[in-house]
C-alpha cells in the first residue's frame, strides 16, 4: 500500500482545507470524510456543498459514484465466500480503489489463501488511517495553506489513477470503461456541479456490464463449441469401435 498511502498524504490534506472552504465546520468536515471513506465522493460532495446543491443531490451523485465498488465488490464476492459476513461488511466498508487493486493482485496470483480478510483489512486499514489523519492536518492548517492550485498537492493522486489505468489497458473490457467514460467526461464539462463525472461513471458502468456479458457469452459458445467437438469425437471412436467389433465379428462367421 506504500506508493498509494503516499499519494494519499498530500490528497488527504487537501480534503481537510476544502472541506472547510465549502463551508462546513472542521468537525462536519471529519465527520463527512470519516463516513463516506471515498476521496472522490468527498471533493464532489464538497463542491456540491459549496454550491449550494441540496443534500438529496448529495446522497445520490455519492450513491452514483459509487457505482464502480459495486462492480469491485462483484469481481472480489468469489474470492471471499468462505469469510464470515461480519467481516465482509467491515471489508465492504474499506474497499476502495486503491484496496482493491492490491488485494485483486494477490488473489489472483493465489498467494492469498488463508488469512484474506486480515490482509484486506491491513490493507484497507492502513489507507483509512493515513486519509483521516492527513484530512485532519489539512483541517487544522485551515486558511494558512496557500491557494492549492499553485502547490501541485493533486498530481500525485493524479499520476497514481494515470498508473492503474494504464495497467487496466491490458484488458479490452477495462480499456472500453476508461475510453468511454474518459469520452464522456471531455464531452460534459459544461454540466454544472462536476455532473459531468456522474454521467461519465453511468455511461462507463453501462459499457462495463455491457462488455462483461459479451465476453461471457463468447466463452458460452467456445465451451459449446470445444463441448460439441468432443462429442463429435467421441462419436468417431465409438464409431471406430463398432466397426472393429463388426469386422471381427464378420471374421469369426468366415
Amino acid at each position: 500500500m506504500t506508493p498509494f498511502l503516499a499519494s494519499a498524504v498530500p490528497m488527504g490534506i487537501v480534503g481537510g482545507v476544502l472541506g472547510l472552504s465549502s463551508g462546513l465546520s472542521a468537525w462536519a468536515a471529519l465527520g463527512m470524510a470519516m463516513a463516506v471513506n471515498s476521496g472522490t465522493a468527498q471533493f464532489v460532495g464538497y463542491a456540491l456543498i459549496a454550491h449550494g446543491a441540496g443534500w438529496v443531490t448529495i446522497i445520490l451523485t455519492t450513491l452514483i459514484l459509487g457505482l464502480r465498488l459495486l462492480i469491485y465488490s462483484t469481481i472480489l464476492g468469489p474470492h471471499v465466500k468462505e469469510v464470515p459476513q461480519r467481516w465482509r461488511v467491515l471489508l465492504g466498508f474499506g474497499l476502495i480503489d486503491a484496496v482493491f487493486f492490491v488485494v485483486i493482485e494477490k488473489l489472483k496470483k493465489g498467494e492469498l489463501t488463508r488469512g484474506k480478510h486480515l490482509y484486506f483489512l491491513g490493507a484497507s486499514g492502513a489507507m483509512y488511517i493515513t486519509w483521516m489523519s492527513c484530512t485532519a492536518i489539512g483541517l487544522a492548517l485551515g486558511s494558512a495553506v496557500p491557494d492549492l492550485g499553485k502547490l501541485g498537492l493533486d498530481f500525485p493522486m493524479t499520476a497514481m489513477f494515470v498508473a492503474m489505468l494504464a495497467a487496466g489497458l491490458t484488458n479490452w473490457r477495462v480499456a472500453a470503461v476508461i475510453c468511454t467514460a474518459g469520452l464522456t467526461v471531455m464531452l460534459t464539462q459544461a454540466l454544472p456541479y462536476n455532473l459531468g463525472v456522474v454521467v461519465a461513471t453511468v455511461v462507463g458502468a453501462g459499457v462495463g456490464t455491457a462488455c462483461e456479458y459479451l465476453s461471457k457469452a463468447r466463452s458460452d459458445d467456445a465451451a459449446a463449441g470445444a463441448e460439441s467437438a468432443d462429442e463429435e469425437i467421441a462419436d468417431e471412436e465409438n464409431a471406430g469401435v463398432k466397426d472393429g467389433q463388426r469386422t471381427q465379428s464378420e471374421e469369426k462367421a468366415r
